[in-house]
């Protein structure tokens, strides 16, 4: 099974540097640092590549679904529910293998509702209530049979529109498992979850000390994972410190690195949504001679060249948007690019210490809980 531990690369939607400019840039800023090769992906209709991407369980072989969950059924849904197969296609033959070792199950299904814990998966049992016309078993054989391995269903609370398990857990390796602060909203719920997860891992929950819990505290567990690098969302929270800290102390081989998070939270999710993180397609991404041959994000002038920030001190890196000089660019020579799905470029440079600690900013926004509104209207 292919854990966030052992990937080595990062897709986004390129619909991400235009919805979440500053998380974009930041994220972008790190990735470069620390040497870890991310493309952008075209044809998405929203950010949330994690949901309708291809799930990757060994070197060359990922299991495709049918990508029509029940909260994008409605019509602002539908004209943000992403064709997977389409967005593959899309990428001028750098994604092939994909397509070419992919196994298409009949089943409907969130990539935000598995998540990879060694030998087993973890799910909310919402993939029953998604799939009616199909009994729990078949359901069941079906999914042991594409992920080949066990299945561990954690109860839907349907308070949580999306259901998804990735809101609830992360893989800590080693038979140990994150599980986020249910217990702040539901105390029946986080019971039952901690009672079906400690029969199969060692049980690790994130709490909070704060007066309030805000709303938005469920989206630390919701980190992006690519080897031993950890990017945490910060939020402008209390709790920002306590959960890098926390995820550290539980992850201590890994970089823990905490990013500004709030454009895509606000919109129902957290960097593990906005992400699809696999190990190294050679063949698929690292193309030096397609250079400048297809679609630049927002903010990029070309292949060949890249705005070139400001530098603020590295403290302040996390936590501020980092203008951009639009016309102070610089060229690099190709042989020194990779070329991530032909529209992003990069220097290969040493990795570079990133060491990092989250100030506490306390807010007093009171906003609602955002996660459980449908994400047909958080995107607008």
């Amino acid at each position: 099974m292919i854990t966030d531990n052992l990937t080595t690369a990062v897709y986004f939607s390129d619909l991400l540097p235009k919805k979440c400019p500053n998380l974009n840039q930041h994220i972008a800023e790190v990735l470069e640092a620390n040497g870890i090769p991310y493309a952008y992906l075209s044809e998405t209709k929203d950010i949330w590549c994690r949901d309708f991407m291809p799930i990757q369980i060994a070197e060359d072989r990922f299991v495709s679904y049918k990508y029509t969950p029940n909260y994008l059924q409605d019509k602002t849904g539908l004209r943000l529910q992403t064709n997977p197969e389409a967005v593959l296609q899309a990428q001028q033959n750098r994604l092939q293998s994909v397509l070419q070792n992919a196994i298409t199950i009949d089943l409907v299904l969130d990539g935000g509702n598995v998540v990879k814990c060694g030998n087993i998966v973890v799910m909310t049992e919402k993939v029953f209530a998604e799939n009616r016309d199909k009994s729990p078993i078949e359901v069941d054989r079906i999914l042991k049979d594409a992920f080949q391995c066990d299945v561990l269903y954690l109860p839907w609370d349907h308070q949580e529109t999306f259901g998804h398990s990735d809101g609830i857990v992360h893989y800590a390796g080693n038979g140990r498992i994150l599980l986020t602060n249910y217990d702040d909203s539901s105390l029946y719920y986080y019971r039952r979850f901690r009672k079906a997860l400690e029969k199969h891992f060692e049980v690790i929950p994130l709490y909070y000390k704060t007066k309030k819990i805000h709303a938005r505290s469920w989206a630390y567990i919701n980190f992006l994972q690519i080897g031993k690098l950890i990017l945490v969302p910060q939020l402008e929270l209390e709790e920002d410190e306590q959960a890098l800290e926390q995820i550290s102390n539980a992850m201590p081989d890994c970089e823990v690195l905490g990013i500004p998070a709030l454009e895509a939270v606000r919109r129902g999710g957290g960097l593990n949504c906005i992400s699809w993180n696999t190990t190294t397609l050679q063949d698929d991404i690292f193309e030096e001679s397609i250079i400048g041959q297809t679609n630049i994000p927002h903010g990029y002038k070309s292949a060949y060249e890249k705005p070139l920030p400001t530098k603020p001190p590295l403290s302040r890196l996390f936590h501020s948007h980092c203008p951009t000089n639009q016309e102070n660019t610089f060229k690099l020579s190709a042989s020194v690019l990779n070329i991530y799905s032909g529209c992003h470029c990069m220097a290969q440079t040493k990795r570079l210490p990133t060491i990092f600690t989250a100030s506490m900013r306390p807010s007093g926004d009171s906003a609602m809980e955002i996660k459980s509104l449908p994400r047909s209207l958080m995107a607008w």
